[in-house]
């Protein structure tokens, strides 16, 4: 009785054991994988075979895994590179954005006319004459041509 029971449950591991695999693409190209081929006989399915050997030699694996591992990191450091340059340019962009605004205000003050006071950029105070006033407003407007609009 014990020699049949064995028997039967090595015949049913070697069913398993041998079980074909079997992959095919449908109609709307997606690949399915199954223990039966399809029952749509238009499809064609393909038996997969697997190889196992029991022992892996180690250099031979290694070498693709290092080299996978190499093109990632060279794909993640292009990424950063490309990501570092966009942040670089947006911040550029801001700053000068915000120089366009500070002389937009500067030349609105200019305009706003009488005998005023004006701030340089080192933070004096000093009164403009006409042609003064004249010269740094044709300044301002060529910053902004140049550079805003």
């Amino acid at each position: 009785m014990y020699r049949a029971l064995m028997f039967c449950f090595c015949l049913l591991f070697a069913n398993v054991a041998h079980t074909a695999i079997y992959y095919w693409v449908d109609h709307q190209d997606n690949t399915h994988y199954g223990q039966r081929p399809p029952k749509d006989k238009s499809l064609t399915a393909k038996k997969v075979f697997i190889k196992s050997s029991g022992i892996i030699d180690s250099e031979k694996v290694l070498t693709p895994i290092q080299d996978s591992a190499n093109a990632i990191a060279t794909s993640n450091a292009e990424r950063k590179a490309a990501n570092d340059e966009a942040l670089r340019q947006a911040n550029d962009e801001r700053r000068l954005q915000e120089q366009c605004d500070a002389t937009q205000k500067s030349l609105e003050k200019l305009d706003y006319g009488g005998n005023r006071l004006y701030k340089d950029a080192d933070g004096n105070y000093s009164r403009l004459s006409y042609e003064e006033k004249t010269k740094q407003r044709q300044k301002l407007e060529a910053f902004l041509q140049d550079n805003c609009y």
